[in-house]
C-alpha cells in the first residue's frame, strides 16, 4: 500500500474544503470496508483520506417531515435494528440485514453501500487494464469470469452496481442530498448513479469535491408493501448477482403504484417499467408473475458466460410478485 495522509475534520465544511484541496487525489472514508480493499490491492491510490467518522451529523437518522433523513455514515447494523424502519420502510432494514456479514454491516454504511466501486474481477485486479482503471478496453469480453456482470448491455464496460440499499431505496422513491464546496444539491437517487455512456470511470455524479451526505425517504402509502430478493453464490459475505426491490398497493385484489428495480444486472440499478405497466391495476396471478417475469428481462443482452443470470432475476421477479397473492 502506498502512503496517504489521514485527516479527521469534525465539521461538513472542514471536509469538504479537505477534498478540494486534495487536487482530485482525495477521497472521502467512513467503513472502509471496500475503499480500503482497493487500496490494499493496487487497484487505486488517493494521496489524501478524509474520514468521516468523527461528523456527528452524518451518522443519525432524525425525522424528515413525516419521513427519514438517514446520515450517510449511518452504518448498515444501525439500519438492521433501526425501529423506525417499520411498516412500509421495513424493505430498507429487510436489504441492510441480507448485506454480508455482521462484522461489515457493523463498520460499513448507507453512503459506502451506494457510492461503492464495482465487483468485476478485472477491475478489482492490479495486473488486469480495463476501462475503468484508464485502460482501452472491456477485457471481459474475452473471459468466462463474467458471473457479476451485465445482462443488460454496457456499453463498453460490462461492470454493474453492486448495492444492496439502492434497490429498495429507489423503490421508495428516495432522495439524496449532496453537499460541496459550490453548494448543496438534492437529487431523485436514480439520477444519483451514472453508467458508463456517462462516464466509463465513474458510478455516481459526485464530483472531487462533493459528498454524499444523507438519504431522504418519504413514507409511502400506508398501504404500501415492499419487498427485497436476491439470489448470490453464498447465503452470507455475498454481493447480489441479481436482486430486486418490489413495492405495491393492493386495493380490491388489485395492484396499485407499481415500482420494481433490479440491481446486480446493469451498471445502474434498473427500474423496470414495462413489468411495473403490466402489473398496474391486475389481480396478481401466478401466470401474470410469469409474465411480469419474462417482461423484465425482454431486453437483455447478455455475455457468453452469464445468460444465467437472466433465469435467476426472472425467479425472483416472479416469486416477488406471487408474494401479493397472500
Amino acid at each position: 500500500m502506498k502512503p496517504f495522509a489521514w485527516l479527521e475534520p469534525t465539521t461538513l465544511a472542514e471536509a469538504i474544503a479537505a477534498l478540494g484541496q486534495g487536487a482530485g487525489s482525495a477521497r472521502p472514508i467512513a467503513g472502509g470496508s471496500d475503499l480500503l480493499g482497493e487500496l490494499k490491492d493496487g487497484i487505486a491510490h488517493y494521496g489524501r483520506l478524509v474520514s468521516l467518522a468523527r461528523i456527528e451529523a452524518l451518522r443519525t437518522i432524525a425525522p424528515e417531515g413525516k419521513g427519514l433523513r438517514i446520515g450517510a455514515a449511518v452504518t448498515l447494523a444501525q439500519l438492521e435494528h433501526e425501529p423506525r424502519l417499520a411498516g412500509p420502510l421495513r424493505i430498507l432494514a429487510e436489504a441492510a440485514r441480507g448485506v454480508a456479514t455482521p462484522e461489515i454491516r457493523n463498520q460499513g454504511t448507507l453512503g459506502g453501500n451506494l457510492c461503492q466501486r464495482p465487483r468485476c474481477l478485472h477491475y478489482r485486479s492490479p495486473w488486469i487494464d480495463c476501462l475503468k482503471k484508464g485502460g482501452s478496453g472491456c477485457p471481459a469480453l474475452e473471459s468466462s469470469h463474467q458471473p457479476y456482470l451485465s445482462v443488460m448491455g454496457g456499453p463498453g464496460c460490462h461492470a454493474v452496481h453492486a448495492s444492496d440499499l439502492a434497490p429498495p431505496l429507489q423503490a421508495l422513491e428516495a432522495t439524496v442530498e449532496i453537499a460541496g464546496a459550490r453548494g448543496g444539491r438534492t437529487l431523485p437517487l436514480a439520477e444519483f448513479f451514472a453508467g458508463p455512456e456517462q462516464d466509463v470511470r465513474r458510478e455516481n455524479v459526485l464530483a472531487p469535491d462533493e459528498l454524499l451526505t444523507a438519504a431522504l425517504v418519504a413514507p409511502p402509502a400506508d398501504d404500501w408493501q415492499g419487498t427485497y430478493l436476491k439470489a448470490r453464490e453464498r447465503t452470507a459475505g455475498d454481493f447480489p448477482l441479481v436482486s430486486v426491490a418490489f413495492g405495491y398497493c393492493k386495493s380490491d385484489g388489485h395492484l396499485r403504484h407499481v415500482c420494481m428495480v433490479l440491481g446486480g444486472v446493469a451498471p445502474t440499478p434498473l427500474r423496470c417499467a414495462a413489468a411495473e405497466a403490466l402489473l398496474e391495476g391486475q389481480s396478481p396471478t401466478p401466470a401474470l408473475a410469469a409474465e411480469a417475469a419474462r417482461v423484465a428481462f425482454e431486453r437483455s443482452a447478455p455475455l457468453a458466460h452469464n445468460a444465467y443470470k437472466i433465469d435467476l432475476g426472472r425467479a425472483l421477479v416472479a416469486r416477488a410478485v406471487e408474494q401479493t397473492l397472500s
